[in-house]
This record gives structure tokens, sequence and C-alpha cells, in this order.
């Protein structure tokens, strides 16, 4: 008898005190440390704030949508970032093939995230990286605007697409 009563607790009781709800998980995205760097001299430097979701197989999409909301109320009380409006309607697709998240936007991040592209502003990238390389299975990012990675980068202030030819290709963005 004492062993079935244990084994109901090891079966019932543990794995609904150590897990997370089935319909949800945790994810991370990454802000800028306010408290850590007040004069914003490190506009690369960025630090994880958990965040639960509703469970998804697109993960990646789901944590850079979460980036893209911004920081909530009790977050920007030590983080910033870019949030709504400047983020509304940006984000095209994310695909993720052999090890690199391909990362599309609409037209509307020239108008709404121009900043983005100016010395500090250049640290949503960093956050957008931070957020997206936290799973195993991406290890680069590339971006594109409307499945244009020039017209990405050349935005950016980079130039042409920085990862060769078979990253930069327009098929890789859906």
């Amino acid at each position: 008898m004492v062993y079935i009563r244990f084994a109901l607790f090891l079966v019932l009781i543990v794995p609904a005190a150590f897990s997370q709800n089935a319909g949800t998980m945790t994810v991370k995205v990454y802000f800028h440390p306010d408290k850590l760097d007040p004069e914003v001299l490190e506009c690369n430097k960025v630090h994880p704030v958990s965040r639960t979701i509703p469970k998804t197989s697109g993960v990646a999409k789901a944590a850079l949508l979460e980036l893209l909301k911004g920081p909530t109320p009790e977050e920007a009380k030590e983080y910033s970032g870019f949030g709504p409006p400047e983020t509304n309607g940006i984000l095209k697709s994310v695909n993720v093939k052999y090890g690199t998240a391909y990362v599309n936007f609409t037209s509307l991040v020239y108008e709404q995230m121009g900043v983005a592209t100016t010395s500090c502003g250049s640290g949503f990238f960093s956050m957008a990286d931070a957020t997206l390389k936290q799973f195993p299975t991406i290890r680069k990012v590339v971006y594109a605007i409307d499945g244009s990675t020039n017209e990405f980068y050349e935005w950016a202030q980079v130039g042409e697409c920085p990862h060769g030819k078979k990253h930069c290709a327009r098929s890789n963005f859906r």
C-alpha cells in the first residue's frame, strides 16, 4: 500500500509541481538594461526577460513577436526596447532552416523603425539576434525586407547582404 501511494505521488503530484501549464511555454526576450547602462554607452548590451506564451511549434516567430511588443510596464522600470507603434505590422515571417533564422520584415519597417539603423538604434538587432539565438536550432540570423536582403542591409547601412549568396537568396524568406 505504501508503494502504491508513493507511486501515485510520483505520477500525479511531482509533475504538476514542476511543470508549466501544458498549453504554455516560457521564452526569453532581450532588452537593453537601463539600470546597468543608464547613459546607453553600450547600445548592443542586452539582458533576458522571461515571458510565458501559448505553446507553439513556431517558437522563434512567437519569441520575436514578444520582443516586438516591447517591455511591459513592469519591465520598463529596468529595460528599454522598441515596441508599438514602431513595431506594429513590421514582421512578415520567420523561417528557420539549417541553423539560420530568416527574418522577413514588411516595408513598414522603413517608416516605423527608421531610427533602428542609427547609432544606438541598431541595438534593436542585438535584441532580436539574442532573442532568436536562445534556441539551439538557431546560430545565425539573416534579415530581409519583403524578401530582399539587399534592401534590408542597405537600409541598415551595412551595404550588401554580408552572409553570402546561399543565405541571402530571396527563396529563404517566405
